[in-house]
């Protein structure tokens, strides 16, 4: 879906004004009263930034839940699982979207170890100067956009939004090693929900997981389960689930194809899996999703293996 199709899926006719798009690169869309984010699971296309300027809302991304309010800055990088679960009826923000191309033409890596400390804290409550900073930024860049006249808009916003990231990425890195105190527990479970996140389509087994950190599995998942309430297991179940989920919701794959793309040795064994942790059949959470929206707000917690 291009950036032009989401935001005609998204908006209707009475908020386009609220909508700035450069091209097919990126767009600024300014307090609308609705959700670009989707309601249920959905993997994400574009680099979605949510800047909240009041009210509440609760956010997740890969089976992890974020509470949002004021002055907080979301983001979701591409192909991850994100849903905006619940949002209070003042919320407003502004939405930033940017395509592969347009971000990979800023050229900054991982500068600041950026993208890596956005994929394990994509939720982050933004100080005094760093809330004045994106407001100019986003400012800047919704003006930019609508001086059409202007045949050096793309050069212009590429340089803003480098500068910005750039900006974002050692306030990040200074917040990040302020935290560096944090117990030898949470680092490891940190460490080991990245590897899930980047594995899980092939490895759903605990024992690769501790192997990869030097661990056993018995020790990876007492650790797990002391700083994050759930078992290690219980965590690779998740990610799987809800990766099924959101095909399921979002595509109109067939229940074949999810269990050969999740690495499934075959329909029967990828069914039996998905009902054991929701409680449901794929074909039935399918069917009743067509009848009455998204059937479950949160998955349940799965049962350790």
């Amino acid at each position: 879906m291009t950036l032009a199709e989401t935001i005609d899926k998204y908006i209707d006719g009475s908020h386009r004004g609220g909508a700035y798009s450069l091209g097919d690169e990126i767009s600024v869309i300014v307090n609308p009263s609705f959700a670009i984010l989707p309601s249920q699971p959905h993997h994400s296309p574009f680099m979605v930034a949510v800047y909240c300027q009041h009210g509440k809302g609760t956010g997740r991304v890969n089976t992890r839940t974020y509470n949002i309010e004021a002055g907080g800055l979301f983001i979701v990088l591409p192909g991850q699982i994100t849903e905006l679960v619940k949002l209070s009826n003042d919320f407003e923000a502004t939405y930033l979207l940017m395509t592969d191309h347009f971000t990979e033409s800023l050229s900054i890596g991982n500068t600041f170890n950026l993208r890596n400390i956005i994929q394990s804290r994509p939720y982050q409550l933004l100080s005094a100067p760093a809330r004045e900073a994106i407001e100019d930024y986003l400012r800047m860049v919704k003006n930019t956009i609508t001086i059409e006249a202007n045949p050096n808009r793309l050069e212009i916003v590429q340089l803003i939004t480098r500068a910005f990231f750039l900006g974002l990425g050692y306030f990040l890195h200074e917040k990040d090693k302020a935290d560096e105190g944090d117990s030898r527990q949470v680092k490891l479970t940190s460490e080991f929900l990245k590897l899930v996140e980047a594995n899980y389509r092939e490895h759903r087994d605990l024992k690769y997981y501790a192997e990869r950190m030097g661990l056993t599995p018995k020790y990876i998942s007492t650790v797990v389960k002391a700083s994050s309430e759930r078992s290690a297991m219980e965590w690779i179940e998740r990610y799987v689930t809800l990766d099924a989920i959101a095909q399921l919701t979002s595509t109109d794959r067939s229940i074949k194809y999810i269990a050969y793309d999740l690495n499934f040795p075959s329909l029967s064994f990828f069914g039996k899996y998905f009902t054991r942790v929701v409680g449901l059949s794929p074909s039935a959470y399918r069917a009743e999703l067509k009848k009455q929206g998204p059937v479950i707000e949160c998955l349940p917690t799965p049962t350790a293996q």
